[in-house]
């Protein structure tokens, strides 16, 4: 593939994995295993099918977002240079999540305090926060947070360009993809619960390195090679197989929801201590279900979404916003649908489509045509090598 050429299924897919996180969090609010575990859980209308869909979501949604991302880096870095990549994603990244860090949590605590005074059931983790010191927390926003520092690193690296091409060619050699990156990953989650959290914390961690930024220098590595990427559909059959039968086998041997005492204690030490060699099963399990699905979720994009079109160009240019600004307007809506009396499937059709339906009216509205749309997405007349957010 040329350089100059467009990768439209790399821009499709990655306003999907943004938009998803729509559907991931409204679907928390409504399964029972995480009632004890999401701000917005309604006690009162649960149902076992968004459980599943929420854990199936989480597999690849993040992990498909890192790796396009660092696919997208180094496009950028040949695209512009070292210097002029770091300060794409300076103006790009990183303001974006100083401007909107403050404003999500002003965001999420007028929603969440005006919620509970206003609901019949209260979600049980509010109550539990009520009875903790607070914690800083990046909330929905991690991602820009973790992505501007494997930029950093990916930059750094760059530094030495035949250090870079080195490690690029070896991540994508068929031993690391088929055993040291699973290795890493495993490695990396080993010591986090079943499903894994999110790293929403301003301290890096290990765990959120070796996992996250495995997958954003493999994406990377992946652009590195772009002249071979059309050849990953060859295995799309085998990739099928692996992940539908990870999948099914993750959901049978997952871990019972975590009960309060066990989150507060968790608070309290600042982790999660899963043990034993369930646990180690459990990890081996997902870290399959993880690189199986993203692996087929991108073959898929390839094979299906490598077109562009006016909606979809819409679609990816408004999916950063609606990403940035989904969970405070999921809050104010799903409290309030706590004391309606209706079943969970209806409430969350309702969530979702309120939330679609305001973010992207807000986008055409006020952002697209607008300094703010410059600020997160650049002058239109560079969005045709826009890069991943």
């Amino acid at each position: 593939m040329k350089t100059s050429q467009r990768f439209h299924f790399i821009d499709n897919l990655r306003s999907i994995a943004l938009l998803l996180g729509i559907i991931f969090h409204a679907a928390l609010a409504y399964g029972p295993h995480f009632q004890n575990i999401w701000i917005a859980a309604d006690t009162t209308a649960t149902h076992p099918f968004f459980d599943y869909l929420s854990l199936w979501l989480h597999l690849f949604r993040m992990p498909l977002f890192f790796l396009i991302a660092g696919f997208c880096s180094l496009l950028l870095i040949e695209k512009y240079g070292s210097k002029g990549f770091i300060t794409h994603r300076l103006k790009r990244v990183l303001l974006p999540f100083l401007v909107f860090f403050p404003l999500a949590g002003a965001a999420y605590s007028h929603a969440l305090t005006w919620g509970a005074s206003i609901v019949q059931s209260v979600p049980p983790i509010l109550t539990l926060f009520a009875q903790m010191e607070p914690v800083l927390s990046t909330m929905h926003l991690w991602f820009l947070w973790y992505l501007i520092q494997f930029c950093t690193v990916l930059w750094l690296l760059q530094k030495s360009n035949t250090l870079l091409k080195l490690l690029l060619n070896k991540i994508v050699h068929p031993v690391s993809l088929c055993l040291v990156i699973p290795l890493i990953i495993f490695v990396s989650l080993i010591d986090q619960p079943v499903p894994f959290p999110a790293p929403d914390k301003l301290t890096p961690t290990f765990w959120a390195y070796g996992f996250y930024g495995t997958l954003y220098l493999l994406g990377a590595g992946v652009y590195h090679r772009k002249d071979k990427i059309v050849k990953i559909t060859c295995f799309s059959k085998a990739v099928t197989v692996i992940a539908m039968m990870s999948l099914v086998t993750y959901f049978m041997i997952i871990p019972e929801a975590p009960t309060l005492t066990i989150i507060k204690q968790a608070a309290a030490s600042g982790q999660f201590s899963p043990s034993g060699s369930w646990h180690v099963l459990q990890s081996a399990i997902q870290t399959i279900a993880i690189i199986s699905w993203t692996a087929l979720v991108l073959m898929l994009g390839l094979r299906y979404l490598n077109q562009q079109s006016v909606q979809s160009r819409f679609i990816s240019d408004a999916s950063y916003w609606v990403y940035l600004v989904h969970v405070p307007v999921l809050i104010y809506i799903q409290m309030p649908l706590i004391n309606l009396e209706c079943s969970a499937i209806l409430k969350f059709i309702i969530s979702v489509a309120v939330t679609f339906t305001l973010s992207l009216l807000s986008y055409y509205l006020l952002v697209r045509s607008t300094w703010l749309g410059v600020f997160l997405n650049g002058k239109k007349q560079n969005a045709r090598i826009r890069a991943i957010k």
